[in-house]
């Protein structure tokens, strides 16, 4: 063989792997920069309880506020408040505590950028969305193992309730009522997820945003068979005595339904609200 070729493909192979070389450190940089563990966190929204139950309550530093029926309130109730609305967030208060990162909600997180802070946006999700998050949260603190377990305890419970229902044919119509009248959750939203997993049909499915205002008069005319109430809103008894609700399946059947608001909310804790709503759309698959 000629000296020149084969000094040729000597030099490609040398070439090669120098670039092979490159691009596997630059692969072994990326995945230490995505395990980089942050240890001051500030959370002002549902990742407070995440943390807690992936046993991180060490890392926070500060919080928006906690639930006194919060499992994690004996945890919490020391901690540092620094405001946690969207509107409301004390900037300042939170950098006064030198966090490395901060979870927030995603209508806090521009100001929060702004003042060069590092943000973790929470947003809307679907109960995938929640596993997901929970496995986010996980890999930000170093608690992967722990997300994990809780994740596939979820799925199982999922899996669980999924093969229950596998054979129901008659799925009651359902309006989930959050906070005020008329104001629901449809597709793309948590709630519309664990409804339709528990074996609903959410009266808000085919509307075109996940957040609705529903009218009194679509609701009356939708006739569903269970109303569910989230604890913040009207009592049971104040639903049954609207005007115009009294012929409703739910009312006369007496299936109206207060739900806590952690049954709805983007932490592990949901799947507490998926085995509820199966138990009130279901009773007799769901006895235990």
């Amino acid at each position: 063989m000629d000296k020149k070729i084969l000094k040729g493909i000597l030099f490609a192979v040398i070439l090669i792997f120098v670039l092979i070389s490159f691009l596997y450190k630059e692969r072994e940089y990326e995945k230490k920069e995505k395990k980089h563990i942050y240890e001051r966190i500030v959370s002002l929204s549902c990742t407070t309880e995440i943390l807690c139950a992936l046993g991180a309550e060490d890392k926070i530093v500060a919080i928006s506020d906690i639930d006194k029926e919060s499992p994690y309130y004996e945890i919490l109730k020391d901690k540092p408040r620094c405001g946690g609305g969207i509107r409301n967030v004390n900037v300042e208060k939170v950098l006064g505590f030198k966090p490395d990162l901060v979870f927030c909600w995603r209508g806090q997180a521009d100001i929060l950028r702004e003042r060069g802070l590092n943000v973790y946006a929470v947003g809307t999700y679907d109960l995938e969305g929640v596993m997901g998050l929970i496995m986010d949260v996980g890999r930000l603190v170093g608690k992967e193992r722990e997300a994990r377990r809780i994740v596939s305890f979820m799925r199982e419970e999922i899996k669980r309730i999924s093969e229950r229902l596998k054979k129901v044919k008659n799925r009651p119509l359902v309006y989930f009522e959050a906070h005020t009248l008329g104001k629901t959750r449809g597709k793309g939203s948590l709630t519309h997820d664990l409804i339709t997993r528990a074996g609903g049909i959410n009266i808000a499915k085919d509307e075109v945003v996940p957040f609705p205002l529903l009218s009194q008069e679509f609701i009356i005319t939708k006739n569903p068979d269970v109303i569910i109430v989230e604890e913040y809103g009207a009592s049971p008894e104040e639903v049954k005595k609207r005007d115009g609700w009294q012929n409703i399946k739910a009312i006369v059947n007496n299936r109206v339904y207060r739900s806590h608001v952690y049954f709805t909310s983007y932490t592990h804790r949901c799947i507490e609200g998926l085995k509820q709503f199966a138990k009130w759309f279901h009773p007799e698959l769901f006895k235990e």
